[in-house]
């Protein structure tokens, strides 16, 4: 599996060391914390790396829209490779200098604890820069965690990743959830309230 994180270096550890199990960095923390540097003290060093980080994610957009094996995906790649080559070495230099902001620092070290890490996502068209999908999928179930009629209960608390784990499957595959989940109770319903088997539940499976 790959998982694309925009954590500390702490906590990725016990992922890395996984079987089977590729870690990737996002730069999503990294813009966020230049924005939180542009009401700081170094705006304009600020709104520089900006600019810079924002030059990879459109590189890398345009290399994922380019159709495979053509000539614009060549040029994708290559272009995608200067920007990330600006950001790296515009890292190193800026990292050296003795004059550098504290805060400015901080934010670099944060950019380069990952550096190692951004090769896959940066290679894989279908893999995003940023963890923004992640965060939107989740949404839905940690705000309806503490809203939904039931949700402090230990029953529901087990039955909710099921429940989310199937729904946000059938959307992967491009079905409506509700639909899936509705034509799914009424085949239990109709089975006299046990679950469907052989090419019944087969029909269900993405």
């Amino acid at each position: 599996g790959c998982l694309s994180l925009g954590i500390p270096e702490c906590f990725l550890t016990p992922f890395s060391q996984a079987g089977g199990t590729f870690v990737t960095y996002s730069n999503l923390r990294s813009r966020r914390y230049l924005r939180i540097q542009v009401r700081g003290s170094v705006a304009e060093w600020s709104e520089r790396w900006a600019r810079r980080i924002g030059a990879l994610f459109k590189a890398h957009k345009e290399f994922a829209l380019a159709p495979a094996g053509s000539h614009e995906e060549r040029q994708a790649k290559k272009a995608l490779n200067s920007a990330l080559a600006e950001v790296d070495t515009s890292r190193r230099a800026e990292a050296a200098d003795p004059g550098l902001p504290k805060a400015a620092a901080r934010v670099l070290a944060m950019v380069g604890a990952g550096a190692g890490r951004r090769g896959l996502a940066l290679s894989t068209p279908t893999l995003d820069l940023d963890n923004n999908a992640s965060e939107r999928g989740l949404r839905d179930p940690v705000v309806g965690r503490k809203n939904y009629y039931g949700s402090g209960a230990t029953w529901s608390a087990e039955l909710a990743p099921d429940a989310w784990t199937i729904t946000a499957t059938a959307a992967k595959a491009g079905w409506s959830p509700l639909a899936h989940l509705v034509s799914y109770l009424d085949a239990c319903a109709k089975a006299g309230g046990k679950t469907p088997s052989g090419e019944e539940l087969s029909a269900f499976l993405p």
